[in-house]
């Protein structure tokens, strides 16, 4: 198979729009992504008939036209404007901090001069030491004891009084009657979804390197400057390690039985022969292409490897196959999940996650991501080995991870959601509502129909879907969302950014990659950038 120009770990924005901008470029370009879906966060499921933003509310907004332009040219935007509502023990407030916030926090307040001598007042004096004091230094006592604290603080897993001050830089106080949240020119939804977006991006009507004719080319790369020739392949669930792990050499040597436990092994051993025994209709579907010698190698099914049982493994690949059912979308079984791929690449193996309705109904498509996944398996750890596949990585994945965390891991804080279907057209009346005190353990409840449903269509979808979210420290196993911007963490990340600035043909990009906090447009418009200096147009 031929070499490809870019090899994309992560198919968010980052990821997606480098890959569109170099098809555009004539370039060849192989996506892959652990998550079974593309979009990384901003991916959204079909719920009801309602787009549900599965990784927490996504607003796009900016005042760059060049991007607005460049998301507006794959899909068109609707009008959402993002007016979220506050509510401290039942009282509601509008948000950001405006006149309508102000005279519900003071009923006798009722002009701009007003407001802002009733919050001059409450300011708190002085150098700020703490995150109260500078939050009561920019909005006053009153603002900030409803609308700021508790939620902060379910936010952080922190007293104010112990989070630095800088992690509040500004808190905007609008003297208007102006309930939109941004200041930006542009701002919307994409109609029809996030997934529409990066299905845009990542679309390739032409001919991949896995789909060429054999013997063409050696290397693409020399002669895949002209705009007919660029194309994009796509791998989703698929989990490669990164560096050699820790007990790769058992299965160098050989002796994968002997990483079972001795304890569990004869236990293990009758669970796997019964669930050979009893195979799901995918297993069964996927058993009859690996045994009929679809993949040109062998495969085995229901295999011991540590203290794991894995659907389907091709030793000589070092490819696990696991083909998975509805219950792997439950987000504590997708800990559990990442947490077994993780020891499963310790030891070595890469992991493909393909869904029941894959396999059933596209195996075409399954044959083609296999035996691709096969190819690039051969190229891990892929640190090492990705020039073997390409001639330039673009990594989205989390920075410290990258170099094996040879400097020590990097802090981050993460989200939850429990999200249910309630029967009922309107839940809140509105896409956002914080909870600002601690007399509810949620920071807030997304109502996902009001990003793109208006008026009347509100009531002719008949039912509703709403997320509680939940701030947490983050775990291993879990979805790293925000970077912990303190002293040890930035100089930390620092060190790792000096590494990866002397790593070659390396580009890495996104939040993860850069331990940055990133909004949605200016994650494109880097993406963009490096991408036309990359590639030189």
């Amino acid at each position: 198979m031929e070499k490809y120009d870019y090899l994309i770990v992560g198919s968010g924005l980052f990821g997606a729009t480098f890959a569109y901008m170099a098809k555009k470029a004539g370039k060849t370009c192989l996506v892959i992504d652990k998550r079974p879906h593309l979009g990384g966060n901003v991916y959204c499921e079909k719920v009801e008939g309602i787009n549900v933003h599965k990784y927490g509310a996504h607003i796009f907004h900016t005042n760059n036209k060049e991007v607005w332009d460049f998301v507006n040219g794959i899909v068109e935007f609707n009008r959402y404007t993002n007016c979220p509502v506050a509510n401290y023990k039942g009282e509601l407030y509008n948000l950001p901090f405006n006149m309508n916030t102000f005279n519900r926090m003071w009923h006798d307040v009722h002009t701009p001069a007003e407001a802002q001598a009733r919050i001059d007042s409450q300011k708190f004096k002085g150098e700020p030491k703490n995150l109260e004091e500078q939050a009561m230094s920019l909005v006053g006592r009153d603002i900030y004891t409803k609308l700021i604290k508790d939620y902060t603080e379910k936010q952080w897993g922190r007293d104010c009084k112990d989070l630095p001050a800088f992690i509040i830089k500004r808190l905007p106080v609008r003297l208007v009657f102006d309930n939109n949240y941004f200041n930006d020119r542009y701002q919307g939804i994409p109609i029809g979804g996030y997934n529409k977006l990066v299905e845009g991006l990542l679309a390739s009507p032409q001919p991949s390197p896995a789909e060429r004719e054999p013997n063409t080319t050696d290397d693409l790369s020399a002669s895949s400057n002209t705009a007919d020739k660029g194309c994009i392949d796509i791998i989703e669930g698929l989990d490669l390690p990164l560096n050699a792990g820790p007990k790769s050499k058992n299965l160098a040597d050989g002796r994968y039985r002997e990483m079972a436990d001795t304890g569990n092994y004869a236990i293990l051993k009758e669970f796997a022969k019964q669930q050979r025994n009893n195979p799901t209709e995918a297993e069964r579907a996927f058993w009859e292409m690996a045994s009929g010698g679809v993949f040109g190698v062998k495969f085995r099914r229901q295999h011991i490897i540590g203290d794991y049982i894995v659907d389907f493994i091709c030793l000589e690949k070092k490819l696990i196959i696991e083909i998975d059912g509805e219950y792997h979308n439950d987000s504590q079984q997708q800990i559990e999940d990442n947490l077994r791929s993780q020891e499963l690449k310790d030891y070595g193996f890469a992991i493909l996650r393909i869904k029941n309705e894959e396999v059933i109904g596209a195996p075409e498509n399954v044959i083609k991501k296999v035996k691709l996944a096969m190819w690039l398996t051969e190229k891990v750890p892929l640190r090492e080995g990705f020039r073997e596949a390409s001639s330039c990585l673009v990594y989205t994945g989390a920075l410290d991870e990258y170099f094996d965390y040879k400097l020590g891991r990097l802090d981050w804080r993460t989200v939850s959601f429990k999200t249910r279907v309630e029967d009922t057209p309107n839940y809140q009346g509105n896409a956002v509502v914080n909870y600002t005190s601690h007399d509810v353990p949620y920071t807030r409840v997304i109502e996902h129909k009001h990003f793109e449903m208006f008026g009347q269509e509100v009531y002719d979808c008949p039912k509703t879907v709403v997320s509680e979210e939940y701030s947490t420290e983050y775990k291993e196993g879990m979805e790293p969302y925000y970077p912990v911007n303190d002293d040890r963490n930035n100089a930390l990340a620092d060190e790792y950014r000096q590494l990866a600035a002397k790593e070659e043909n390396v580009i890495f990009g996104g939040r993860l990659a850069q331990y940055k906090y990133y909004d949605m447009a200016p994650v494109i418009e880097d993406a963009m950038n490096r991408a036309k200096s990359a590639i030189g147009f």
